[in-house]
């Protein structure tokens, strides 16, 4: 007993026991530390993905699949450029901004009608493309009425030479 110092109390160690072989593994050392208890916070960020919470009676959580809205649709931007250009092109430069106008709509058509229903905005582009007629037929009546307004009065005056 001499040769070996005693051991913390308790620890079972040769001092306790003579005669029996130690218990400690064959590397020396001390067993591993069992696992920590679970928090009661739940997961610890930056450990992987964060926990679903339990949801009561069953009700679905935030962001499952198969409740709640839909995402909606993007709306096509040229759509929506159409329609401000047909709008704007009442107040400048009425036939430029008409045809421009159309191009887009005809155009932003044809994109959401090929999408599949992923893009929206198939009412912007049918009202810019009435607009911008509109415009080009009040511009062609104007340019009409202008064209006989000019006619009539050059034929109207009479020049009385003396």
């Amino acid at each position: 007993m001499a040769d070996h110092p005693p051991g913390p109390p308790g620890g079972g160690g040769q001092d306790d026991r003579p005669g029996e072989k130690p218990t400690e593994p064959f590397g020396g050392g001390a067993p591993p530390p069992p696992p920590p208890p679970p928090s009661p916070y739940g997961q610890q960020p930056g450990y992987g993905p964060p926990p679903t919470p339990e949801q009561p009676y069953g009700q679905p959580g935030y962001g499952q699949p198969g409740y709640g809205y839909a995402a909606a649709p993007q709306t096509e931007g040229t759509a929506t450029a159409a329609l401000v250009i047909a709008i704007v092109g009442f107040f400048v430069c009425a036939p430029v901004g008409a045809i421009v106008a159309l191009v887009l709509a005809n155009s932003a058509t044809k994109r959401i009608e090929e999408s599949g229903g992923r893009l929206s905005g198939l009412e912007q582009a049918r009202w810019a493309r009435i607009i911008a007629i509109v415009e080009l037929v009040l511009t062609a009546v104007f340019v009409v009425l202008f064209i006989i307004l000019i006619a009539m009065s050059s034929t109207s005056t009479s020049y009385t030479g003396v």
